[in-house]
């Protein structure tokens, strides 16, 4: 069974994905934090300007997740390192990895392989339902208004201890719905069966129980705790 959740940054589907594979015991796969990675290399190596080089280190960078931790521990070449995917460093270059079409092809087969050898999985990104995993049995896409998702996303780097001023955050996320709308490949894009769910209004629980209204209607025998 294949759920996916697509929506722009701060839409909720993270943290969704995260719950909903907890209550159906399923792993949860995180594909934003594959191009982070990617952005991550990038960085270290110097390489930020030269698409060519980052496509082809992305060619032979090991990319794995430990499914047996929730959330999924993400090893670049066997290195953690899942804490530093949310630094404000690389969240501002991650478009070097999310626009390059070469990228983008390798992680999109990867994710492929990876729903195939997991069988079951909640996946999450802006391109799942309608590039990744087309036939997927559950597609939602979530949604919020653009000051609450700013809002949600100062509480998440004030957790982490890092400050944040509330009109710097939310001209950064209407910077990059643009820029995810406009990409040439994997842009986002709202999949035509996917159920809408507009969470500015919704608690974490009221999100996910929607979502799992859905499941269990369609598919009555899928365990869920």
């Amino acid at each position: 069974m294949i759920i996916t959740i697509d929506g722009p940054a701060g839409s909720g589907k993270s943290a969704a994905a995260l719950q909903l594979a907890r209550k159906l015991g399923i792993p949860q796969l995180d594909t934003g934090a594959m191009y982070r990675a990617v952005a991550l290399d990038a960085l270290e190596q110097h390489i930020l300007t030269d698409p060519d080089r980052i496509a082809q280190r992305c060619r032979l960078l090991s990319l794995r997740f430990d499914f047996s931790r929730s959330p999924a521990l993400l090893l670049l070449n066997d290195r953690d390192v899942s804490d530093l995917l949310r630094q404000p460093s690389v969240t501002q270059v991650t478009y070097v990895a999310a626009d390059n079409p070469w990228v983008r092809e390798e992680l999109v087969r990867q994710q492929r392989q990876i729903g195939k050898e997991q069988g079951s999985l909640v996946t999450e990104g802006r391109d799942q339902g309608t590039i990744v995993f087309p036939g997927a049995d559950f597609k939602f896409y979530l949604n919020a208004h653009p000051e609450e998702r700013a809002r949600r996303r100062i509480a998440q780097l004030e957790a982490k201890g890092i400050p944040a001023e509330l009109n710097d955050v939310l001209d950064q996320i209407v910077k990059r719905d643009m820029r995810d709308q406009a990409r040439a490949v994997g842009p986002l894009a709202r999949p035509d069966d996917a159920l809408d769910i507009d969470t500015t209004d919704l608690t974490l629980d009221q999100t996910v129980d929607a979502m799992i209204a859905v499941v269990r209607v369609k598919a009555p025998m899928t365990a869920i705790h």
